[in-house]
């Protein structure tokens, strides 16, 4: 059998995924990216947060002019409880501007990929394949062949699995690693078949921009059980309303349409807003899309197989969305990836011993990491919808303190300033805040 193309498989053309496309094509790795939905730009679920560590790195890659024209920042979230009574503004987006010199930016899902598509260059958009399930993937002498549901394959020298938190790649790794001779007696390199427990699920809105709202507003609703998140972008507002399941679970319900009026009926005379009359209810009659979501949290504990295969993203880590944090970690992980495959490919198609070695400097570089972001999404939701009053009294006394939030902040200010950037990327630092970043941006001298 011939050698394997000198070829990365993405599969996944979420954010993280197309990160990937334009990290691989910068550093001159060839690649095809398959996406299962029918268009890489689709307006799907809650609105993505970017924070200054994630539009450094897109900044890297030349997209943060385009990025602005498409997002709003916040400054604040202006909170209330389940009877509209004001619980106090949590200040964490200024305080990290101050320190980051960047504010967080609030972009739909659509504009974000439209963003990420157009600025690839026109010969290399043909490699992003859209309508492109997966439904098989094998490793070979030389490589790895991914077969789709449309009678289509692909043949390449490994696999990026970007693809979410039900992965179909991670899926494979594990039924691979099940398999491996070698390794039969033993589990130390197989992951847990649902690694992902679930404890809230979402309904998100998006609607117009109603008489009272305006661009920049940001709105959270805190109690028993039920938070929301509220966004006012240009075109449009939307809510996520967390909601806490009566136990967690690693087989969440998929909901549908028919959940809607329920879970309206529900919720609905809960307020979204200080200084108006909006609520739950008067938003989904507006609204102009809406749908369910289950918000998956954990970290699986393998995030490569074989020297084949990788995980980034959400098929890797998956936070709630409290934090925004989710969209900018998968981002960063293929920045501290695409440096390791670079050096990995520079002599040739590698070995899967060379990229087992990659794989693995990637993964200790991101794992911790990871993990804390996970729990502090965690608590962060938590904190939020009260499961108790422990949780409760946090929210209402102590989190609601400017002291406190900014305590709370300059302790990850130092973390935050180590964020890596792309190593082979020239370019000007863009977002400088009072805190340096601990990495800079390598000018052309400095690039090897």
């Amino acid at each position: 059998m011939s050698a394997a193309p000198q070829r990365v498989i993405i599969v996944g053309g979420g954010p993280t995924g197309m990160t990937a496309a334009h990290a691989l094509t910068r550093a001159g790795i060839d690649f095809v990216l398959l996406e299962g939905r029918h268009e890489i730009a689709l307006d799907a679920g809650c609105n993505l947060v970017l924070s200054s560590m994630g539009m450094r790195a897109l900044g890297q890659l030349g997209l943060l002019p385009a990025l602005k024209k498409v997002s709003s920042p916040v400054t604040k979230f202006q909170r209330l409880d389940h009877k509209g009574r004001d619980i106090g503004d949590t200040m964490f987006f200024t305080y990290i501007q101050q320190s980051h010199g960047y504010y967080p930016r609030v972009f739909s899902r659509y504009n974000l990929m439209q963003v990420f598509y157009d600025n690839l260059p026109a010969e290399v958009r043909s490699k992003t394949l859209a309508n492109k399930k997966v439904s098989d993937i094998r490793s070979t002498e030389h490589g790895v062949v991914v077969e789709c549901a449309d009678g289509t394959s692909y043949e390449g020298c490994m696999v990026i699995g970007a693809d979410g938190a039900y992965s179909v790649v991670r899926k494979y790794m594990r039924e691979l690693a099940l398999k491996d001779e070698q390794r039969a007696n033993t589990e130390a390199f197989v992951n847990e078949e649902k690694p992902f427990l679930t404890t809230y699920r979402c309904f998100w809105i998006r609607f117009p921009v109603l008489p009272g709202l305006k661009v920049g507003d940001a709105f959270e609703t805190h109690g028993p059980n039920m938070a929301t998140q509220f966004f006012v972008g240009e075109d449009s507002a939307v809510v996520g309303i967390y909601e806490r399941l009566d136990e967690p679970t690693r087989d969440p319900r998929r909901c549908t349409v028919v959940d809607e009026k329920p879970f309206v009926e529900k919720w609905g005379n809960l307020p979204l807003t200080k200084g108006t009359t909006l609520t739950i209810a008067e938003a989904y009659a507006q609204k102009m899309d809406a749908g369910f979501i289950n918000l998956e949290e954990g970290v699986v504990k393998h995030w490569s197989w074989g020297g084949r295969m990788v995980l980034a993203g959400d098929a890797a880590h998956k936070f709630t969305p409290s934090t925004g944090a989710g969209c900018n970690e998968g981002i960063i992980d293929i920045v501290v990836l695409a440096n390791h495959l670079r050096r990995a490919f520079s002599s040739g198609a590698p070995s899967p011993d060379k990229l087992n070695a990659a794989f693995k400097e990637y993964q200790d570089a991101r794992y911790e990491l990871a993990t804390f972001g996970c729990k502090l999404a965690g608590n962060t939701t938590a904190a939020a919808t009260w499961p108790n009053a422990i949780y409760k009294f946090l929210d209402l006394r102590v989190f609601s303190s400017k002291m406190i939030q900014k305590f709370f902040i300059n302790q990850g200010v130092a973390t935050t300033a180590q964020t890596p950037v792309f190593d082979y990327i020239e370019g000007e630092e863009e977002i400088v805040g009072k805190v340096p970043w601990v990495h800079a941006i390598p000018s052309r001298t400095q690039i090897v």
